[in-house]
This record gives C-alpha cells, sequence and structure tokens, in this order.
C-alpha cells in the first residue's frame, strides 16, 4: 500500500524564482570537515555499511528461486558474478540491479521485498570482488561493466527487457558511471548517498581522510574484510599515531595493513582534478541521459556533497524533460539511515515521521515509473525534504523554491579578542567600520585529543554537544537572539577574508543554534585547505599575510526551525583531529610532510567594510 507521510504540505511559490560505520557525518558531510561531532560519520561518509548488518525483517513464505554465481560477460572478456533472485512462478519480470564492492550476499533480504513485487532482483560484484574476475580498482571503470551487465540481464528469457538500477554509497556511484555510458535497457535509477570521486572522497576539499585506508583494507582482495574494518580501536590507534607525528601520514595504509598502491595514489590526487573527472560523467554524458532518476540523501550523509553534484550537474547539463524526471528526496538521516532510516542521529531526536521504509517507496517508484501506478504519495513534488524542529515533510518544484530568501549576518569583534565562547565577537546586520581582525594560533605539535581516544566509543551525542571543538583555538561569534521563529532551510555558506603567515594551513567553520535554554544543535560546517581556496583542482600558493577570499559554501544542505530566542554561534579554527591528514603548514607535498618540520600558523579573521566575513542562511520566511 502507498506509503503515507503525515503533516506534509507543499511549499507555497517563492514571489520570485528566486563511528566507522557513524565516524564522518560531520567530515564535512558535503566535504567540509570535523567539528566536535563531524566525527559521527567519518565511516559512513564514504563507505557503505553493509546491508546485512540490518537484521532482516520477517516476512511471510515467498516462493523464489536463487541463483548463486550467474556469469556475466564483459566486452573485454570478463565475467563478473551475479546473484540472481527471481520469482519462481513462470513469467518475464523488469530487472532491478546493484553493482556492489561488497559481496552479494549482504543483500538477501532486500532482494526478498523486491522479488515480493515480481521483479527479479541482481546484485552484481564489482571486477576484481567476490567470485568476479578481473582486477578490483576502487572508484574506477565501473561504468562499462555496469552498461554490460544491465545490456545481459535485459536478453534474458526472465526478464522484460527492462531494467533498472538502485544502491547506496558505493553503490550509487556506479549507477551513475553505468548511467554515463547510455545503456538503452535503463529505464530509471534511485542513486543513494552516493559518493563523488575526487569531490566528497577520499580527499574532500583537498583534505585526506584517515578512512581511507581503513576502507582500502575493507575491499582488498576478493572477501569481505568487515571484521578488521569494524574494530575501531584499531584504526584509531593508527590513526593516533599518524596524528601525532609518529611516521608521515604517507604511511598509513602500510602501518594499517591495507593496499598502499591505491592509497599512495589518491594521495597523489587530493584535488578534483584531472585523474578524477575522467572517471565522473561528462557534460555530454549528462546530457544523454534519459531514464527518470530518484536520488536520495540526507542531512547527515557523509556523501551528501556527492550526491548533490550529480544532482545539480545533471539540472545543468541534462535536456529540459530528463531534469523535469530527476526528483530528490532528502531527510534527516546519516549515511547508513538513506537506506534504513531512524529516528535519531547523534543526540538529535526526530518525530516518528521521519523513519519512511525506503525499499518500499522505490518499489513503488519503479512501479510508477514501468507500470503505470501511482506515483508514491511521499514525493509529491519533485523536491521532498524534511523540516527538522517543526518534524513535518514539505514540496517544492526546485531546490531554489525552497528557500528564496537570505538572511546575511557579519562577523565582528567590538573591541572583543573573539577567542572564547565566554568572550566572543558577534554575527550582526552590519559590518564593523573598521577594526582590526581577529587571530587563532595553530600548532600542529600541539596534541588536543584525550590520552584514551583511541578506546573511546564513538560519541552519540556528537550535534548536540560541543566539548569536541572547544579544546581547539578558535574564533566565536554569537548573534542576538531570534525575536521570531525561522527556518532556515539550504545550503548555509560564509565568505570569509583570512590572511595566514605560512604556506599552507587548513580552516573550518562550524555553526551550532543555541536555544533559549541553552541547549546546542550543530546546524552544520565547512572545511578548506589554502592551497585549494582558489581552486578545488589545482593547488595555489598563498600570498603570506594578504586577506585573501575564502569561500565556504559545501556546508550541507539542511532544514531547521529556529524558535524565537535562539542564538546563532560561529566558529572559525584549524582543521585539528585524527580522522583527518594534518596539515603541518609547511605547504609541502601533501601526506609526506614530516612533524620536525610543522610550523606555527597565525590565521587572521578580516571583518570590517573593507575586507567583510559575511554568513548567509537560506530562510523560509512565511514561518
Amino acid at each position: 500500500m502507498p506509503i503515507r507521510i503525515s503533516t506534509q504540505r507543499r511549499h507555497p511559490s517563492p514571489p520570485t524564482k528566486a563511528r566507522a560505520l557513524t565516524l564522518l557525518s560531520r567530515v564535512v558531510l558535503s566535504g567540509a570537515l570535523l567539528s566536535n561531532g563531524m566525527l559521527s560519520s567519518v565511516a559512513f561518509a564514504q563507505t557503505a555499511s553493509p546491508d546485512a548488518a540490518t537484521p532482516a525483517p520477517k516476512y511471510a513464505a515467498l516462493a523464489m528461486d536463487m541463483t548463486p554465481d550467474a556469469r556475466v560477460p564483459m566486452r573485454d572478456g570478463v565475467s563478473l558474478s551475479a546473484r540472481i533472485w527471481r520469482p519462481s512462478k513462470a513469467g518475464r519480470f523488469p530487472v532491478v540491479l546493484q553493482h556492489t564492492p561488497y559481496i552479494s550476499d549482504e543483500t538477501q533480504a532486500r532482494a526478498r521485498k523486491f522479488v515480493a513485487a515480481d521483479y527479479v532482483y541482481v546484485s552484481l560484484d564489482r571486477r576484481g570482488r567476490g567470485n568476479s574476475e578481473g582486477a578490483f580498482v576502487p572508484l574506477e571503470g565501473t561504468g562499462p561493466d555496469g552498461a554490460d551487465a544491465i545490456a545481459w540481464l535485459a536478453r534474458q528469457p526472465w526478464s522484460d527487457g527492462r531494467v533498472v538500477t538502485m544502491g547506496g554509497s558505493y553503490r550509487g556511484m556506479t549507477q551513475w558511471q553505468a548511467l554515463a555510458q547510455s545503456p538503452s535497457a535503463l529505464r530509471a535509477a534511485v542513486p543513494t548517498a552516493s559518493v563523488y570521486p575526487g569531490w566528497d572522497y577520499p580527499s574532500p576539499r583537498g583534505i585526506p581522510l584517515s578512512y581511507m585506508a581503513q576502507w582500502l583494507a575493507f575491499v582488498d582482495g576478493r572477501t569481505s574484510n568487515a571484521q578488521l574494518f569494524a574494530d575501531e580501536a584499531y584504526w584509531r590507534e593508527k590513526f593516533l599515531r599518524i596524528y601525532r607525528g609518529e611516521t608521515e601520514f604517507a604511511r598509513l595504509a602500510e602501518i594499517g595493513g591495507a593496499p598502499q598502491d591505491h592509497f599512495a595514489r589518491w594521495l597523489d590526487h587530493p584535488g578534483d582534478d584531472a585523474y578524477w573527472r575522467k572517471v565522473n560523467p561528462t557534460p555530454a554524458q549528462y546530457a544523454k541521459m534519459t531514464p527518470p532518476i530518484l536520488t536520495i540523501t540526507g542531512y547527515f550523509d557523509g556523501d551528501q556533497d556527492g550526491a548533490l553534484r550529480y544532482y545539480d550537474e545533471h539540472q545543468r547539463y541534462a535536456t529540459a524533460d530528463a531534469a523535469r524526471r530527476h526528483l530528490l528526496l532528502i531527510g534527516p538521516w546519516d549515511h547508513a539511515g538513506t537506506r534504513y532510516p531512524r529516528d535519531n542521529v547523534a543526540g538529535l531526536k526526530f518525530a516518528a515521521n521521519a523513519v519512511l521504509d525506503l525499499d518500499r517507496l522505490q518499489i513503488e517508484w519503479f512501479d510508477h515509473v514501468l507500470r503505470g501506478k501511482p506515483k508514491p504519495s511521499a514525493l509529491a513534488d519533485r523536491i521532498t525534504y524534511y523540516v527538522m524542529g517543526a518534524d513535518e515533510w514539505r514540496s517544492a518544484p526546485d531546490l531554489a523554491a525552497v528557500a528564496p530568501h537570505a538572511w546575511t549576518l557579519y562577523a565582528r569583534a567590538d573591541g572583543a579578542a573573539a577567542d572564547s565562547p565566554f568572550a566572543g565577537g558577534r554575527l550582526a546586520e552590519a559590518p564593523a567600520e573598521s577594526e582590526p581582525p581577529s587571530r587563532f594560533v595553530f600548532d600542529p605539535r600541539r596534541d588536543t585529543q584525550p590520552a584514551d581516544w583511541a578506546l573511546r566509543p564513538a560519541d552519540d551525542a556528537s550535534y548536540v554537544r560541543d566539548d569536541e571543538a572547544l579544546r581547539r583555538p578558535q574564533l566565536f561569534f554569537l548573534s542576538a537572539p531570534l525575536t521570531r521563529a525561522r527556518t532556515v532551510c539550504g545550503r548555509i555558506e560564509f565568505q570569509a577574508r583570512i590572511a595566514i603567515d605560512v604556506p599552507d594551513t587548513d580552516v573550518r567553520v562550524d555553526l551550532h543554534a543555541i536555544d533559549a535554554d541553552n541547549r546546542i544543535v550543530w546546524l552544520g560546517g565547512d572545511a578548506m585547505r589554502a592551497r585549494f581556496r582558489a581552486d578545488a583542482g589545482r593547488e595555489t600558493p598563498t600570498e603570506a599575510g594578504a586577506a585573501l577570499p575564502w569561500r565556504f559554501d559545501r556546508f550541507a544542505w539542511t532544514c531547521r526551525r529556529l524558535d524565537a530566542g535562539t542564538r546563532l554561534r560561529l566558529t572559525v579554527g584549524p582543521v585539528d583531529h585524527p580522522y583527518l591528514q594534518k596539515n603541518l603548514n609547511t605547504g609541502g607535498r601533501i601526506g609526506y610532510e614530516r612533524m620536525a618540520d610543522a610550523r606555527v600558523a597565525t590565521v587572521s579573521l578580516h571583518h570590517d567594510r573593507t575586507h567583510p566575513s559575511v554568513l548567509r542562511l537560506p530562510v523560509i520566511e512565511d514561518d
């Protein structure tokens, strides 16, 4: 039966068109980086939490046939292994394809759901993984294999010739790479929480994730190394050794037991350069994509930035009709929650209506596209999003229509040092006319982590606490209390004027909401490496002492109602956590710098009328 979502309402038309397994959900979700809670999705950010990790629901008896190792031929003579689940009854059925590096046994429970709805469900092991032949090259080369598999599946006697795709994280990326090949039998795709190589992983904003060694160990060889991958204390100890400068970051894969060749290659390409551009769809390929697409992501999904980049590029380059048939569903979910939603994430609580049966929703959407059945009621318009704080779903015709108004605030010190939450600067409606910049000092040799950090459990309340962040040097800017409720919905942006006195350093910003009862909620954050400040794909020298523009525009897309009396607190500080490669401020080769060569950085945030630092929040003015 159709999914029902309570309290859904359409957004009014705008007046003008205007640990790891949950460790890095704030690693910038969109490429930003850690704040106190930015830790909670470091792992989820780019991995796939295997579907088998969730207990299988109970089902009525179902007649279902399974082929454990069907051989699917590729154009170069290699054969890939597919596990195929089919209804036992006679007939030809649409085929649902998942292309995975995580071994096909992960998806038995999900397959049963789709077979019950009269679909054939296929899980294809990625080349070089599981029982598939060939060599596995992470993040690369899945497009031609996916297209060949789609063509083969369409020709099988139990297939009606129509193939659709689904899957999250890496499995979302494989769909986009297959779409880029324009396979004629592909009728629809549901890329979920899709990693975008070179953008949100493995080095968002030019800052390599320690997690990439952990993930590479997970997918090393042909088997699932789930126990090694999930040994959080093991990996934390390795990350901490690197963080404290015992050896160079470039040796992390070696000391962790992960494939060194892939790790080294990724480390040589920290930016969104030509190496990664050859992996991702081109404008011409987007223009040829015709199947309907449903993109699913979450506010706390570590791959949200990747999912939305695919979405934005498809909207920009596809035909008007194809762009119109691309739907976006974004909810209050972390990376795993984009497959299995919960009513809580890292201390945040939501109403029961935040928990959707996303497998059922996808079945209903495929039924709509392929069989002409009604569209799922959850997808009322092209954009469907959840308002935290109001606990309701809304919809809009496009992203620009969600919150076409901007709320602008300026950072200013007004004589305060701004280096303490108790003596901070202000977020005001206008910039200061003239005042000196605020400064913080980052010494990479200073260890800000507790001695027992590697043995501590993951923080399950990181979005409603800030004690982790307060251990580091930061600048603080606090707004006046809201005189009325406002709903912030979209991508927050902070445009800053920053000067540094070293060749390179990392800066991150975070925004929290503090309500009238002093309860704190993280709204988002972003981070950036100076050498990639001007160009995400190319290193650019930074002129020492110059107040240069830094655009922090990759906050995660979010939506939250803020009650009257709420204040906003902006913090600006260094990137300083074992989950991320520490910048030693030398400007040297990334990952190969030595702690003995580390330099102390003084970072100056300018905030006068000539060099303003501006916070912009998209808001819904009818609230």
